[in-house]
């Protein structure tokens, strides 16, 4: 048999499924890619995370299944996930549950409220209408249907009437009260009714031609209870057709890896009401796009808007809305709001997604770690600036912020010794080397990024110097004319909104530098124009 990574290096660059399987032949992960090979090569590279690494050294075989194109690969994926529950896939045991109504397959067919979680089976036989929301569904069972069809709940056919007779939620089949045909007849319009649409109207109207008779033969309280059920299936129709075709419906949906997990939030906005938010956490360390594999997870269970309004578009975008198009019969887009309300709900989940994140630390620090790419939160963060004044009395400093505030006792300033002149460049290089070279010596803890006041010049002065100290530290600049951000792994530099937190907190800690280096300048002149002092 070949080796695991035999296998990756012989699939074709084609998209389709791949299988990891235990020792036993059974699954253990499972995931599609647009390219087969240039995918399951990641899984050999020698910087995996300790999840990855778990799941790779616990398979025992490898296998692809190649598909026609990247939809039938999320097809066929999402397929086998249900269909095995690999022990490394996501599991969102913690998600919502959808309520759907179960209409038995019995002699005298029962009508029952059916809990599925995604991912999650039924275990009753029957025909599923759904999903509903957890509470309308209760709702239209208990409040609606159950007292216009009086269909029987109980599990055993008794010889007479029970409580549910008597409150009018049943026929009393199981006292023969009814024949077979008559609750036949019932069922199925019932099951009308459950499936919406047109034929519910036809069914609203019969029942408004019959109330009008029974109003005319003064049969008051038979047109009282119809009138009751039409309002009750009127209000029905219009929760179905805001629940259940969901054309007016929008999801908004938040998520941000960290250390390997993935934290989710969503909005459900039905109706152009925002009904409830939900939140969910799964380990991301297997996926190279977490948000691909949430979404045909998350919507399994169905209730599937319009329109799923996102931060950044996943790699899947098109076999997305393809295969959640199919799920749920009519068209779905996948959208990234530029400006507007819908693009500050977004933002909005996303504090709260940070703030759940960071803990002790600053929720900027989060943002600030992911616009940048950092191995770690910047908890603790040191920026430098040069000062002078026509190339004379030129100064450098250092300012530390921890948490996003600033750290007044850990503040440095330099002299200027090596270089002559003017040459921020070559000045910003010594300061580094020096603040870094005692760091070395001392053996002491280096921040979690190096800001550099200034553009790609003084950063990679500062870069050169780290480089000599053989130390690898995150280091940016930022550039005060754009409040450009300068990234050594970047040819474009970052521009974040004006009013990105993150951006603030470099803002902030290069403002502080500057004043900070400006203050010793102002000293070092005073001093020099002050008869004796030195």
């Amino acid at each position: 048999m070949p080796s695991l990574q035999e296998t990756a290096k012989s699939a074709p660059h084609l998209p389709g499924v791949y299988i990891f399987k235990s020792g036993n032949g059974m699954p253990i992960y499972i995931g599609k890619a647009k390219d087969l090979r240039n995918r399951l090569a990641n899984y050999f590279s020698s910087d995996l995370l300790d999840k990855t690494a778990q799941m790779v050294s616990s398979a025992h075989s490898l296998e692809y299944v190649i598909t026609d194109n990247e939809s039938e690969a999320l097809l066929l994926e999402n397929s086998m996930i249900k269909r095995h529950y690999p022990k490394y896939n996501i599991d969102l045991k913690d998600s919502e549950k959808y309520t759907y109504i179960l209409i038995t397959d019995e002699q005298f067919p029962r009508m029952l409220l059916m809990r599925k979680g995604r991912g999650g089976k039924i275990g009753a036989r029957g025909t599923l209408y759904g999903p509903f929301l957890s509470g309308s569904a209760y709702v239209l069972v208990a409040s609606t249907l159950r007292k216009i069809f009086k269909l029987r709940t109980c599990r055993l056919l008794q010889k007479r009437p029970c409580l549910q007779y008597h409150l009018g939620f049943c026929t009393g089949v199981c006292a023969g009260m009814v024949t077979p045909k008559e609750y036949g007849e019932q069922v199925e319009k019932l099951k009308t009714v459950l499936s919406g649409g047109k034929p519910l109207i036809s069914l609203i109207s019969e029942m408004e031609t019959e109330m009008n008779k029974s109003a005319k033969a003064k049969d008051f309280e038979r047109a009282i209870m119809l009138r009751n059920s039409i309002r009750a299936l009127s209000s029905l129709l219009e929760r179905q057709k805001i629940e259940r075709e969901g054309e007016g419906n929008e999801d908004f949906i938040s998520l941000i890896v960290h250390d390997g997990k993935a934290y989710v939030q969503a909005f459900k906005q039905i109706g152009g009401l925002i009904r409830d938010r939900k939140k969910y956490e799964f380990d991301a360390s297997l996926s190279d796009d977490a948000l691909s594999e949430f979404l045909p997870r998350f919507y399994d269970a169905g209730g599937i808007p319009r329109r799923i309004y996102v931060e950044s578009e996943p790699l899947s975008k098109t076999a997305l809305e393809h295969y959640l198009s199919e799920k749920r019969e009519g068209p779905v887009s996948i959208l990234q709001p530029e400006k507007g309300d819908k693009k500050k709900l977004l933002e909005l989940l996303r504090k709260n997604i940070l703030l759940e994140i960071a803990g002790t630390a600053d929720p900027a620090l989060l943002e600030l770690q992911r616009a940048l790419s950092l191995p770690a939160i910047p908890r603790t963060l040191e920026c430098f600036d040069i000062s002078n004044l026509m190339g004379t009395s030129v100064v450098g400093s250092m300012v530390q912020f921890v948490n996003a505030k600033p750290n007044k006792a850990n503040y440095r300033r330099f002299k200027i010794k090596t270089v002559e002149g003017q040459d921020d460049f070559a000045s910003m290089r010594e300061i580094v080397f020096r603040r870094y070279y005692r760091i070395k010596m001392e053996h002491s803890s280096p921040p979690d990024l190096i800001v550099i006041d200034g553009g790609p010049g003084q950063l990679s002065a500062a870069l050169s110097a780290l480089s000599e100290l053989q130390l690898s530290i995150p280091t940016v600049s930022l550039a005060k004319e754009f409040e450009d951000i300068y990234h050594p792994d970047k040819s474009e530099p970052i521009r974040l909104p004006h009013s990105s937190p993150a951006l603030q907190v470099l803002q902030h800690a290069r403002d502080e530098a500057h004043r900070f280096g400006i203050s010793y300048h102002r000293l070092l002149r005073k001093k020099k124009f002050t008869p004796g002092t030195k």
